[in-house]
């Protein structure tokens, strides 16, 4: 997603003068300081912002980039996940400027039930802790170890009680300007973290994250990050201060001695529950009975964050937000093309298929983590449908005149639809095919074949893409690797990520969800959500067609040529879409 393409004008790319000098050069850590001033603190949403807005693909590369004005001939080469990411810049930023670093590395359930930390029903509770207060003398060495000690159940932790004996490393921030700045985090409950680095005049939060796979990608901060009550910890979160009490100051100026201790909840300005219980929380307490109120209009929680960040004369414009949500679909996309392009450089879907699905498709470990894509693809599918009713809510909010909404234009319909096909025909990516040819689709292409995508491995990438007819050709799956494939049909319609379904079931016991519950093999939803937003904004021009199955299907009247060409309904020539080359 380029910066210059972002809504409300070119992004703030963050004020390097506000990054200051290294104190520590070597490999060793001294700290100098007691606790993170505020000038620490925004010198760190500046390091983050310059991170944020590079074009680093890796969190080694983004430690290498030109954007780490701090990058050094003793860094350690570091890999990395989203919770991985989320540590290291804060240990990083930490031993370069000489302060004092906390994090806790040892997990337990909050009911003290057995259950995978990473996807626990009742949240956790910290249970151990690692703490740099003096000196280290091998920074590198600590750094490294940092990712090997953390998940995304450091962040799965009730506010109030998620500290244990300890203390819980983050805390959720008030939806305000001070609080919600480059640095903050934002906490999926299915089993990802990213990083807040910038926030644009519109509102929308701008986040950037590592994978399994070790790639980095940005996104924005909306649905695709799951809401959920206290005890899970979803949304955003600041790093709680700490302090180094009663340490003694050695004639170099570092820090001896002293204890650990982080701030209260209620020592901490910007500390609130309002993500959970709302504006105006419930009488009875239940957190999502509350209600988001800006300027006497109840909203979605997604809506009131953007409301609420947004600069104060902002007003949506349907066709800058269509524009706005493809591109960052686009950066979304291009970001699954590495994700299985890895796949397929790794020659995965030359394996035999596994006898039996993972335990569950979205959290597990292995070759499956590291290679599938069920939970991108659901972001992905979110993005896509989210999409598609917001800009029917803004398209019938201009037409009814409602505030916060602008449009000056005389033909909304057709300038929509202008500006989809400029975004469809701006994004294209390659994929390599089976037989080491290259396809190339484009945005439209890949909405079309949303509910085709495999998120499977050990499937050809032809399929991983949703190919059919001619495209699919040149697939190498077997028989099995095929019946997997119409197996899991259902499972690619469901757009939510569903961790605590068994789903360990055998070819021969998957099952369609209306014939068997889950728990026998049923799994996925019977039928897709809406996520054609091209159908949405032909339809706005009042034109149909009916298709083979005699169904009325929207088309452009003037576009002959792309019927042809493009749509799904369409699939006798279908692959002329696409642009093979060797």
């Amino acid at each position: 997603m380029a910066a210059t393409c972002l809504l409300g004008g070119v992004a703030n790319a963050g004020d390097r003068s506000l990054i200051p000098p290294a104190k520590n050069t070597g490999k060793a850590w001294e700290v100098y300081k007691d606790h993170w001033s505020p000038e620490d603190e925004t010198g760190y949403s500046a390091f983050v912002q310059q991170i944020g807005h590079s074009s680093c693909s890796s969190l080694a590369t983004c430690l290498n980039s030109n954007a780490n004005p701090y990058r050094s001939d003793v860094d350690p080469e570091l890999p990395g996940d989203c919770a991985d990411m989320a540590y290291v810049l804060r240990a990083y930023y930490a031993w370069k400027n000489g302060l004092p670093f906390s994090y806790q590395n040892a997990m337990r359930t909050a009911d003290g039930s057995r259950e995978d930390l990473r996807y626990s029903s009742g949240g956790n509770k910290v249970s151990g802790r690692r703490q740099i207060l003096n000196s280290v003398s091998n920074a590198p060495a600590f750094l490294s170890r940092i990712g090997g000690e953390v998940s995304t159940a450091m962040f799965r932790t009730d506010p109030v009680s998620g500290g244990g004996r300890s203390h819980d490393d983050f805390y959720p921030v008030k939806i305000n300007h001070d609080a919600v700045k480059p640095g903050v985090l934002a906490y999926d409950i299915y089993g990802h973290v990213g990083i807040v680095y910038d926030i644009l005049r519109d509102g929308r939060i701008l986040v950037v994250a590592s994978h399994p796979d070790n790639s980095v990608t940005r996104t924005e901060y909306g649905p695709n990050f799951m809401r959920s009550g206290p005890a899970l910890g979803a949304g955003l979160k600041g790093w709680r201060p700490i302090y180094v009490d009663g340490a003694r100051l050695s004639e170099d100026g570092s820090l001896s001695g002293g204890t650990l201790r982080a701030a209260r909840n209620d020592e901490i300005q910007n500390y609130s529950l309002e993500q959970y219980h709302g504006t105006d929380p419930h009488p009875s307490g239940i957190w999502h009975y509350g209600e988001f109120r800006f300027k006497n209009r109840t909203l979605k929680y997604y809506d009131y964050v953007r409301r609420a960040l947004a600069a104060p004369d902002f007003a949506y414009n349907p066709v800058d937000e269509l524009r706005f949500g493809l591109q960052t679909i686009c950066g979304s996309l291009k970001a699954r093309k590495a994700a299985v392009d890895n796949a397929y450089m790794s020659k995965v879907h030359l394996k035999p298929h596994p006898g039996i699905l993972p335990p569950n498709i979205f959290g597990t470990y292995g070759e499956w983590e590291e290679y599938s894509t069920p939970s991108r693809d659901a972001r992905l599918k979110v993005s896509f449908i989210e999409l598609r009713r917001n800009i029917q809510h803004l398209y019938e909010d201009a037409k009814t005149g409602a505030p916060g909404v602008t449009y000056d234009g005389d033909d909304l319909a057709g300038d929509l639809f202008a500006a989809f096909e400029e975004e469809k025909d701006a994004c294209t990516f390659t994929y390599w095919r089976s037989d080491t040819t290259r396809m190339r689709l484009n945005l439209a292409h890949a909405m079309e074949r949303l509910w085709d995508i495999s998120f499977d491995p050990y499937h050809c990438p032809e399929r991983r893409w949703g190919a059919d007819g001619a495209e699919l050709e040149t697939c190498t799956d077997d028989k099995t690797k095929e019946q997997w494939y119409n197996a899991q049909r259902f499972l690619r319609y469901q757009a939510e990520r569903t961790y605590d379904v068994r789903m360990d079931f055998t070819l021969d016991q998957l099952k369609p969800p209306m014939v068997a519950p889950a728990r026998e093999g049923g799994l996925g939803v019977e039928a897709p959500a809406d996520a054609d937003i091209r159908a949405y904004l032909l339809g706005l021009k009042g034109v149909t067609l009916a298709n083979s199955e005699g169904e009325g299907r929207v088309v452009p009247v003037t576009y002959h040529e792309e019927l042809v060409a493009f749509p799904a309904w369409h699939n006798a020539t279908r692959n002329k879409i696409v642009n093979v080359q060797p």
